[in-house]
């Protein structure tokens, strides 16, 4: 099924240093994706998969090419008008959870609304609906400490995709689970991209986690070196 792109690249390049210490993070790299496609991005490290998430999250820039998000020329922009495209737009969840410790589960949930600018009154009720979405209804006052790293995890999906976003952003997200539990967390990504048309990019290094997406591109030495859809999504 082809879908309207959400984000596209361009021939772009990430180049650091110079002379004998340059190193083509990316090298001419060009890809879509479709609003709604729930895609893995694989290789090893040094392959450039780190480099593009970065770009695609607006966390850094292209050296050269064309880094089109939502019809924004978003890697021409400056660093501020980047932060206000991520806090608009794009969801992160990462591997290491990174809740307050101090804080309750909907407290954490309410971070990216107050940064919004999301009156009070608004921001419990939608923090409580995110993490009903997760299925963390009654969990809401527990603080990180409280709860297993698989309702970590699920507290992290609830802050990222309280503002609604265009994209989610998972970096390894099962990275410090077990395998039941990342099993868990797949089927809820899966189920969010599903129900809510959610757009996914998910770094991951494991083939099984990989296997919840629709499509892999894999990375090796800045360039794309495979990019292939399941077959149910062909």
């Amino acid at each position: 099924m082809s879908r309207s792109p959400l984000l596209s690249f361009d021939r772009i390049w990430k180049i650091y240093g110079e002379g004998e210490a340059r190193v083509n993070a990316l090298a001419g790299v060009s890809l879509s994706i479709g609003r709604g496609d729930f895609v893995a991005i694989m290789g090893p490290s040094g392959s450039g998969k780190s480099t593009s998430m970065n770009i695609i999250g607006c966390l850094d820039t292209p050296t050269t090419g064309r880094y089109m998000f939502e019809g924004i020329d978003a890697g021409r922009l400056d660093r501020n008008s980047r932060a206000l495209l991520r806090n608009r737009y794009i969801g992160f969840v990462f591997q290491g959870y990174n809740l307050l410790p101090r804080t309750t589960a909907a407290e954490n949930v309410e971070l990216p609304l107050i940064y919004r600018g999301v009156p009070r009154g608004e921001r419990r009720g939608l923090a409580l609906e995110a993490l009903a979405e997760v299925g963390l209804a009654g969990r809401e006052h527990h603080t990180p400490a409280e709860l297993s790293g698989g309702q970590q995890q699920r507290v992290a999906i609830a802050r990222a995709i309280v503002t609604r976003p265009a994209l989610l952003v998972a970096d390894e997200p099962t990275g410090n689970l077990d395998t039941a539990r990342s099993h868990e967390i797949m089927q809820l990504l899966t189920a969010l991209n599903r129900e809510f048309g959610l757009t996914i990019l998910m770094v991951t290094h494991e083939p099984d986690v990989a296997a919840y997406a629709e499509r892999t591109i894999g990375f090796l030495d800045g360039h794309i070196e495979s990019d292939t859809l399941k077959a149910e999504a062909a």
